[in-house]
């Protein structure tokens, strides 16, 4: 018998970790390749992932759980969250060639702010009856937007204004993980808006 327990209620979860696997297969291939349309799909990937995240917890809650199964689902969507909106966008970075020592030091400050600010949340969380209406500091999952955002001006403005601006977007993001500002939780319309959008972000990552 397997260890790990697999729950249904995780699967979009795991699809949203699949596809941030999927998110660095193609930036490696850009290291590989030198071949610009993996930037695409890379970023494309990590669009999928932050849609996956924002759904993972009412598709869970479809689901009779046990206390446990709760839990592991708590546990499965924070270290998915420092995989796919961590791991994954400094990968990225790396495969634009972007490892001067001042880029790798800024990965540092990225990577810590980030997990800083999930064990911050999951405490918070965990102490809390009730369901948290804000979040305290920028949420993780915000690099699927930003990044992707950012990445339709790879064939627009030169190399190295697109280096500066992302070196820029991971020292800022990194800031506002960790300082004290709420930030309301999306609800309602927003469950519908946001998979548009993301559509709409993934097709102009997909032609421009």
């Amino acid at each position: 018998m397997l260890f790990a327990k697999f729950h249904k209620s995780n699967l979009i979860t795991y699809l949203g970790l699949a596809s941030g696997v999927v998110a660095i297969f193609y930036a490696f291939s850009k290291m590989a390749f030198s071949n610009g349309e993996y930037v695409r799909f890379s970023l494309a990937c990590l669009v999928i992932s932050g849609v996956c995240d924002m759904l993972d917890g009412k598709f869970a809650r479809m689901f009779k759980r046990t206390s446990e199964e709760k839990e592991i689902g708590v546990q499965l969507d924070s270290l998915c969250d420092t995989f796919c909106f961590l791991a994954v966008p400094i990968v990225f970075m790396m495969s634009l060639g972007m490892i001067r020592i001042y880029e790798i030091i800024a990965y540092v400050i990225f990577m810590l702010c980030g997990i800083s600010r999930l064990a911050s949340f999951n405490v918070i969380s965990s102490d809390k009856e009730k369901s948290i209406k804000t979040f305290q500091g920028l949420p993780v999952t915000s690099t699927s937007i930003t990044f992707p955002l950012l990445g339709l001006l790879h064939t627009v403005v030169s190399f190295q204004t697109f280096r500066l601006l992302y070196l820029i977007l991971t020292l800022v993001t990194s800031l506002l993980m960790v300082v004290n500002i709420k930030i309301p939780k999306l609800k309602g319309i927003w469950y519908v808006i946001i998979p548009i959008l993301a559509v709409v972000l993934i097709a102009l990552l997909m032609v421009i």
